[in-house]
């Protein structure tokens, strides 16, 4: 009675570990169904991101792969342990006694015998148990390659993100600097409106400046006109003088002529008075013609003098175009300082546009050197951008690949939890087995 009784307990002993062994699988699995709904949750609220959620996601399904592989191993250990202490208690001594004594017609007989279908129906779960344990094996294997493959998955998936996160570093430096070379256009550009501004004002002033001279060469051209016109009044007075001056001349040469012929007469006299003496006709003859050249001459005398008069009027006349010539060339001289000053003013202007032109060059290498960079800057840009899209693409492949793997980390689960529940079904029978057995132990008491 008291080995039937050890049968029994040891019997449902190894029924409650198998049932210990298989309960934490159900508890994981429902951390892991919570863990996910908590995950999504927070991914739906925006409070973490997709990197976060992958990354927790990873460590979840690692933590769940390691614990399933350490309760498989716990489970088969546990599995082991019965199957061993059921083979040795059907090979032990006391087994050949309960053979004689099955065949008896009494309450022992029929407590062995119930012991015996018991241990038949235990024979059976012992059996399926170790069906369960290979299938428990084949899992871990698959779970082994499954993790091996996450492993190497999140190996290049890790690559490609910390490629990204560099690329998004340097894409960071390089907007910095081109931001700093957008600033620099930025100062250029006012700098040109500065300059801009600049010649539109001096283009104004030269406008005004170019008028005013335009309108005092007008004048400068009228003056001219009128000294021309002046210079050839001038001009005719001078024959006109010189036509008098002629005229005196020949008005002159006459009274010389004359005075010569006074003078021979004069000497004629004398001879003839020397020579007649008491002769006095000679005399009146010569006096006769010294009448007449005194008459020539005082003719002549008036002539001159008409000529004199003339001369005079002329010379207040050239006087008079003189003064207006002398006036015109004072106003025009005063003009000619005038647009002297103008000119000074335009020089002055031309040199300011000089200088803003030569500052917008400057500013137009800055701006082309900057240029330069920004098309230097855009093409490193476009270069990370194509590696982060390659990485993306490995990395969503990848994620691809890890979402399988967690597909067939399921499947392996599911298995898993078939598995646990025949388990747990066999684990029961044997329970009950073991109850029916302590059942009849009470009956024989």
């Amino acid at each position: 009675m008291r080995m039937h009784g050890m049968e029994a307990d040891m019997n449902s002993n190894k029924g409650s570990r198998i049932a210990k062994a298989v309960a934490p699988a159900i508890v994981v699995l429902t951390v892991m169904i919570l863990w996910q709904v908590i995950v999504l949750e927070l991914l739906e609220k925006g409070i973490i991101n997709t990197l976060i959620a992958f990354i927790l996601q990873t460590v979840l399904i690692a933590a769940v792969a390691i614990l399933v592989i350490l309760m498989a191993k716990s489970i088969v250990d546990q599995i082991k342990a019965a199957s061993d202490g059921t083979g040795q208690a059907e090979n032990s001594k006391f087994a050949q006694k309960a053979d004689k004594l099955a065949r008896r017609d009494d309450s022992l007989g029929e407590l062995v015998r119930t012991i015996r279908k018991a241990a038949s129906s235990f024979a059976g779960i012992v059996g399926g148990i170790n069906v369960a344990t290979k299938e428990l094996g084949e899992v871990s294997e698959e779970f082994n390659a499954i993790f091996t493959d996450m492993q190497n998955s999140l190996g290049m998936t890790n690559e490609s993100v910390s490629l990204i996160a560099k690329n998004t570093i340097a894409q960071a430096d390089k907007t910095n600097r081109i931001k700093d070379r957008i600033d620099e256009i930025s100062r250029s550009i006012s700098g040109i409106s500065d300059n801009v501004n600049a010649l539109t004002v001096s283009a104004d002033k030269m406008e005004e400046c170019n008028s005013n001279a335009e309108e005092i060469i007008n004048k400068l051209i009228e003056i001219s006109v009128q000294c021309k016109e002046a210079i050839e009044d001038v001009r005719k007075q001078a024959d006109l003088t010189n036509q008098s001056a002629q005229q005196i001349q020949t008005v002159t040469e006459i009274i010389a002529d004359i005075s010569s012929q006074t003078n021979l007469l004069a000497l004629n006299a004398s001879i003839e008075a020397a020579r007649a003496g008491e002769n006095g006709k000679g005399f009146a003859v010569v006096a006769e013609q010294i009448r007449v050249l005194a008459d020539q001459s005082r003719e002549s005398t008036q002539k001159i003098n008409t000529l004199v008069t003339d001369l005079i009027g002329n010379s207040d006349v050239s006087v008079q175009i003189t003064e207006r010539v002398s006036e015109a060339v004072v106003e025009q001289n005063n003009k000619i300082k005038e647009t002297e000053e103008i000119f000074k003013t335009l020089n002055n202007e031309v040199g300011q546009v000089g200088n803003a032109i030569s500052g917008i060059g400057t500013e137009v290498n800055d701006l082309k050197n900057s240029s330069d960079e920004i098309g230097a800057g855009i093409e490193s840009l476009t270069e990370f951008a194509d590696q982060n899209a390659e990485s993306a693409k490995i990395t969503t492949d990848k994620m691809e690949d890890l979402k399988k793997t967690v597909d067939g980390c399921t499947q392996a689960t599911d298995k898993v939890v078939s598995v646990s529940e025949r388990l747990v079904s066999f684990v029961k029978d044997a329970e009950n087995a073991g109850s029916r057995v302590t059942q009849v132990r009470k009956n024989l008491k």
